[in-house]
């Protein structure tokens, strides 16, 4: 059996900037990964398809998945005469602005073209990512990252210091079309907080514009942010649409949230070199957790198709 892991990002920040001809909204972001992740279980077998299966009963494990999807798109541009079964066991919920099924998606693709030798130009591998989501570019590397467009231009950033997070994750799960949908454009979208962040480094310049809209339809959510913020001080803030709400402060302080608020979580930020050598295959091509199931497929390189 193949291990992966198929770690979770935080919006350090986040501004709507405008809206494409094409209705999807632009943003400016700064995504950060964090140390909780979900595990993907693979079997190989002899077949060219993929089964899904997984523990939590609010993703869907068939072909709408984000794993098969990846699957599919690999097999559209090359010849795969083998498949997996694929067992997820779900530790990052749907629906909380955490990125769970974008890098299962990414840590797919990457496991796919070193699994099969196919050597996938980078900017291929990158383009295939947006295809499957805006946010599953960033999860092919990880680490600190500025991101523009509807996310899915990157900029590599300089890895912030290691800090503590304590990260609320409600049982409630939000709908980012629906968020967007009733985002009203307006020149608060365009603040530039994010880049005077940049500049200056301190979190509370930090907003997330999402926030005003995920509060009016799910006042729980808005709740639990100010419970946070007084029992955390620090800076508070909601990830994506929702419906998870970090914290980063004091380590004391954050332990002590996390055992007097139910759902609540201790975690860390992690940089890039951490998230490339524990998701279980490098960016780069190599393998750290194929083993022998790598080494016995290497002479049966699947053909690019055209």
């Amino acid at each position: 059996m193949i291990r992966l892991r198929s770690f979770a990002k935080i919006n350090l920040g986040l501004e709507v900037t405008g809206r494409r001809p094409d209705g999807f909204h632009t943003l400016r972001t700064i995504f950060q990964t964090i140390d909780l992740s979900d595990v993907l279980e693979l079997r190989p077998v002899a077949r060219p398809r993929i089964s899904l299966a997984g523990d939590d009963p609010r993703v869907p494990w068939d072909d709408r998945n984000t794993i098969a999807r990846a699957y599919r798109l690999i097999g559209e541009n090359y010849s795969l005469r083998r498949g997996f079964d694929v067992r997820v066991r779900k530790h990052i919920p749907p629906g909380t602005g955490l990125g769970g099924g974008s890098g299962n998606a990414a840590v797919m693709l990457l496991f796919l073209d070193r699994y099969f030798n196919l050597s996938v130009p980078a900017a291929q591998l990158q383009e295939m990512a947006a295809v499957l989501g805006a946010d599953v570019p960033f999860f092919l590397r990880g680490g600190t990252a500025l991101g523009e467009g509807i996310g899915d231009q990157l900029t590599p950033l300089p890895p912030l210091r290691p800090r503590a997070v304590a990260l609320h994750i409600p049982a409630r799960s939000v709908s980012t079309a629906l968020v967007f949908s009733r985002f009203p454009l307006t020149k608060a979208g365009f603040a530039g907080k994010i880049q005077l962040f940049l500049r200056k480094g301190d979190f509370s310049i930090l907003q997330n514009d999402l926030e005003r809209v995920t509060f009016e339809l799910f006042p729980e959510i808005r709740e639990i942010k100010e419970k946070m913020a007084k029992a955390a001080g620090g800076f508070v803030q909601m990830t994506g649409s929702g419906s998870a709400v970090f914290a980063i402060g004091h380590g004391r302080r954050l332990s002590d949230l996390s055992r007097r608020l139910p759902g609540t979580i201790l975690t860390r930020f992690i940089g890039k070199k951490y998230y490339q050598e524990r998701i279980g295959v490098w960016p780069s091509g190599k393998a750290s957790a194929f083993g022998a199931e790598i080494r016995r497929f290497e002479s049966s390189r699947p053909r690019k198709t055209t």
